[in-house]
């Protein structure tokens, strides 16, 4: 049918074909086909033109109805059948590398439809219950009672009002921090403040200090730019959260922050361990650029 109402739109076989990207001998044996199985003459042809019988009329007006709803069949047949995935991301954790993982995994999966949900720093409840079934975290191995595998490593940099006497310094150690109240960025709910942060300071010398503790990014980033305190934050965060009111100044003796991607223990879908699996290899080939 798709044959037949090309020619009968172009009223040339040689178009026709071209736009079938078949050969024109091929598409004229079909018509032939067609109007043996049909028991009509759908074309009157001549060496100089190719019209449409009273047959080929009727036929095109009820071919271009069938193929509509042929195509109609297939996109609702194509949709009921796609498979769905929720990934989740907490703040830096996956800015430089979701946008481009998505764009690869849609490519090679088109029928897929994934959503994306950003999750509060100190939630795991979307993850624990499988709202979310893979998402990108900071979190280290033992923290949380989920699947975990490390994707990289990265420095981390010290948030400062620009107004701080620090804020010029290419980079400093955790001694000039001594005397400085942090926002702290715990990893689960019940963290406050979170251990691994306060074994951190306290391995440095640092008393601890907690001036305020923040659930995304943003609310990290406002109230060090208030001068409420300072905030390691990984170095990604300079790169994708520049803001006149506050300085990033590298911390040469900080641990680095991890990028790791986490979901449900228990069973995984095929589709869930497929990005899995994606996300190694694309983060493979991204860390030199990530590293530079």
């Amino acid at each position: 049918m798709q044959y037949f109402v090309a020619v009968a739109e172009e009223l040339h076989f040689g178009r026709a074909a071209e736009r079938l990207h078949i050969a024109q001998p091929s598409l004229s044996h079909q018509i032939r086909r067609l109007e043996q199985q049909l028991g009509v003459t759908l074309f009157d042809r001549t060496s100089r033109r190719v019209e449409l019988t009273d047959a080929g009329r009727a036929l095109l007006t009820e071919g271009r109805r069938l193929l509509t709803h042929s195509n109609r069949t297939v996109t609702l047949v194509r949709s009921t059948s796609a498979e769905t995935l929720t990934v989740g991301f907490y703040g830096s954790a996956a800015s430089a590398l979701l946008p481009g993982l998505l764009r690869v995994f849609g490519e090679e999966r088109p029928n897929v439809e994934v959503s994306v949900r950003e999750l509060l720093l100190d939630r795991l409840d979307a993850l624990l219950a499988g709202g979310v079934e893979v998402a990108f975290t900071r979190l280290l191995p033992g923290q949380a009672d989920v699947e975990l595998e490390i994707l990289s490593r990265e420095p981390r940099v010290v948030a400062l009002p620009v107004s701080h006497q620090l804020s010029t310094r290419t980079d400093v150690c955790f001694e000039d921090l001594r005397r400085e109240s942090f926002i702290t960025n715990p990893a689960l709910e019940t963290s406050a403040p979170p251990t691994r942060w306060l074994a951190e300071q306290a391995r440095h010398g640092l008393p601890g200090r907690v001036a305020a503790k923040a659930a995304s990014v943003q609310e990290i980033l406002t109230l060090v730019a208030s001068g409420r305190g300072v905030c390691l934050v990984p170095q990604s965060v300079a790169r994708h959260y520049p803001r006149a009111d506050v300085a990033y100044v590298q911390v040469r003796d900080a641990d680095p922050a991890a990028v790791s991607l986490a979901w449900p223990r228990g069973s995984t879908r095929p589709i869930v361990q497929a990005f899995i699996e994606m996300a190694r290899a694309y983060m493979s080939a991204e860390l030199p650029v990530a590293a530079s």
